[in-house]
């Protein structure tokens, strides 16, 4: 039904297969959010010596469709890709096309591999001896594939999501802008003379089906002495940054069993949106 093979390098009509596979993936799964890979990434790390990335390409094997009709030929049904395996501890995404979905190709493959990650060679020969993967938007076979062959998740983040409602989301707190990130500028809220908490914003707007742009917010925190609220003010006072530039909404992402953070964008009016999972072989989580 299936072969694979690792590639460390890829013809025109291969590259050019893979490409459209990918692209066609990354369109069919824009709106649940699930796990995507650019193909300039892969193209970088084949192009790049003694790169530590590593790369499966699977084919499926020509197969019958329907009665009376030609099989279909071999083609690429899928890639996965582990992101600085050579190190040790590798980054693994996976892509299937969409019109082989649903007909068991990954489990089929992790049936012929297995899991063990703890040889001298680390999973598979790639060096590998800790693999971590996430499945955005909580994909549903990413699931049954942990739960068949016992796969641990090791940690959730939810995607909480709020719009600009009304005209009240400008008479939000007042940030001061206190430097910027790598994603965008960093806000302050001063209560009493004094920083209590600092959020970064990047306004790079990220698409929404429900509220349209959105800023995502890439990191808050309120010191464990700022008065009770401070996180709540802090969300609130990037709604109202979002609302200054434009955008419709804002997004936050956090850890499911961080409560204080929770409670605060619960209180600020955001809501689940999805939920990211991260799986885990070998190593310690």
């Amino acid at each position: 039904m299936i072969k694979y093979e690792w590639r460390t390098e890829l013809s025109r009509p291969e590259a050019d297969e893979l490409a459209g596979l990918l692209a066609r993936a990354a369109a069919y799964d824009a709106e649940p959010g699930y796990t995507t890979i650019d193909f300039a990434d892969v193209a970088q790390s084949l192009a790049t010596e003694d790169s530590p990335d590593r790369h499966l390409l699977i084919w499926m094997l020509p197969h019958a469709t329907a009665m009376d009709e030609p099989n279909a030929e071999e083609c690429i049904a899928g890639l996965l890709r582990l992101a600085g395996a050579a190190g040790g501890r590798a980054e693994a995404a996976a892509v299937i096309d969409p019109g082989l979905r649903s007909i068991g190709i990954m489990t089929l493959l992790l049936e012929q591999v297995g899991l063990v990650t703890s040889g001298p060679g680390g999973w598979l020969g790639t060096g590998a001896h800790t693999i971590t993967a996430w499945a955005r938007g909580n994909h549903p076979a990413s699931g049954r594939l942990s739960d068949r062959f016992l796969i641990p998740r090791t940690h959730r983040v939810w995607q909480l999501i709020r719009g600009i409602e009304s005209e009240s989301d400008l008479a939000a707190p007042v940030l001061e802008p206190c430097g910027s990130t790598a994603g965008g500028p960093r806000y302050a809220l001063r209560e009493a003379g004094r920083v209590v908490g600092t959020v970064a914003l990047n306004r790079q707007p990220v698409g929404s089906e429900e509220f349209g742009d959105c800023a995502v917010v890439d990191f808050i925190d309120a010191a464990p002495s700022a008065p009770p609220g401070a996180l709540r003010r802090l969300l609130d006072g990037a709604v109202a940054v979002a609302a200054e530039v434009g955008l419709s909404g804002a997004v936050v992402h956090v850890d499911s069993g961080d409560a204080r953070i929770v409670n605060a964008a619960r209180l600020a009016g955001f809501h689940h949106d999805r939920t990211d999972v991260r799986y885990q072989l070998g190593g310690s989580s």
